[in-house]
């Protein structure tokens, strides 16, 4: 699937470029039955994962038999050659939101997937694709992407530790919320090597496999209130000895390639997703009670179509924001519109919980689930942090538009 910038014919008979129109992979015929199969058929079985924090395995299934889980991957290896470095940068954004609006844990366990496959194939050696993209795709297995820790004092500097020996590293730590573990091909993993003190230099990206000698699962650990179909256990890392074939790329090259500000738009995408699936249960649930006619209801119904607008409007001009070659002002623009897309999402949960009635929260509903993931999910970024940077940009002052908190 390709996305091109169209063009028009101006005053002069000119060709004159148009902005990239993110919108326009939205009425494609692959876009549309993803969206009903998100509806249709991970929706209802959203209870069923929930109960156990169990991966979504018919999901993942479902995606992989129509090549969604190689969204980011390029044609060549028979994906869909959607990414920000690629010309359509809107189709596996697109197909997240759309998957969220049925299943935002589903939603999760994509973008993580999709953001590996994506710097794996970057970044990575002609071996490196061969051993681990190809495999994984052929598969339909899902990837890790784990910097998470426990007392992490920034970011991008680990307690993770990776010490060089003959032939490759010793690495030794615990990483959690490694989403996907459960049925990962491979993690990419965030280490610190030993001795070298600026993060920016000292960043390692291994990666491991689950049949190391020294690598083992905790699946109980993840137990939260919501995003439940998305396990996210924890990885200890015992000694574990990694081959030099299995480094990627240079220390300190995620940071140096601001990667993290590439992903902004994924978490983004599946706050705006949920609370689209939200709303239109909430509308179709009014309908079918007979409810239409109630003013107070009508005006929350309003007050969060109002609200959705504006946040799809921000998310929309985020992403053709990457088509002008301004890293940096994309970078503040996915901020600005993952932060406003976590806000619309808290404020219409509030809004619909209250118009729909205590009925609606019931089992039999997705309701309770969608706020539920919502509370969990929008907390992975710290929003307060977020606007802090924003506000340093404008006032001048020094800012760091890649971070999440």
């Amino acid at each position: 699937m390709s996305v091109s910038v169209a063009s028009n014919q101006g005053p002069s008979g000119n060709s004159q470029p148009m902005r990239y129109d993110p919108e326009a992979v939205l009425d494609t015929p692959e876009l549309r039955e993803l969206n009903r199969l998100a509806i249709e058929e991970f929706r209802p079985r959203g209870r069923a994962y929930d109960k156990n924090c169990d991966i979504p395995i018919e999901n993942i299934k479902a995606l992989h038999e129509r090549g969604w889980l190689g969204t980011t991957v390029s044609k060549s290896l028979g994906g869909k050659e959607s990414n920000l470095d690629a010309e359509d940068k809107a189709t596996y954004l697109q197909a997240l939101r759309s998957i969220a609006r049925g299943c935002p844990g589903t939603a999760h366990c994509y973008q993580v997937h999709n953001h590996t496959m994506w710097i794996m194939e970057k970044l990575g050696t002609p071996r490196q694709i061969d051993k681990f993209v190809k495999p994984t795709l052929k598969e339909g297995l899902l990837t890790a992407f784990v910097g998470s820790e426990a007392k992490r004092r920034h970011m991008y500097m680990m307690n993770t530790t990776a010490k060089k020996v003959p032939g490759g590293w010793i690495v030794h730590g615990e990483k959690n919320y490694a989403t996907n573990g459960a049925h990962m091909g491979f993690a990419i993993i965030f280490a610190a090597i030993e001795g070298v003190k600026d993060y920016l230099d000292n960043h390692l990206m291994v990666v491991i496999t689950p049949d190391m000698k020294g690598v083992s699962m905790d699946h109980t650990w993840y137990r939260p209130n919501g995003m439940r179909a998305a396990p996210s256990p924890v990885i200890t890392l015992d000694q574990v000895f990694v081959p030099d074939e299995n480094i990627l790329s240079v220390p300190g090259a995620y940071p140096r390639g601001r990667w993290q500000g590439k992903y902004h738009l994924g978490f983004t995408a599946n706050y705006l997703g949920t609370t689209e699936g939200m709303y239109g249960w909430f509308v179709d649930y009014i309908k079918n009670k007979g409810r239409t006619k109630d003013p107070i209801i009508q005006m929350r119904a309003g007050e969060v179509r109002i609200a959705l607008d504006s946040a799809r409007a921000s998310f929309h001009r985020a992403i053709s924001s990457w088509t002008d070659g301004d890293v940096t002002r994309s970078e503040l623009l996915s901020m600005a519109a993952k932060s406003m897309a976590a806000h619309v999402a808290f404020e219409a949960s509030h809004k619909l919980v209250h118009a729909a009635g205590s009925t609606a929260l019931f089992d039999e509903h997705p309701l309770s689930r969608y706020i539920a993931d919502l509370e969990t999910h929008v907390l992975h970024a710290g929003h307060d942090r977020t606007a802090q940077i924003i506000g340093s940009a404008e006032l001048g002052e020094a800012f760091d538009s890649t971070l999440q908190r």
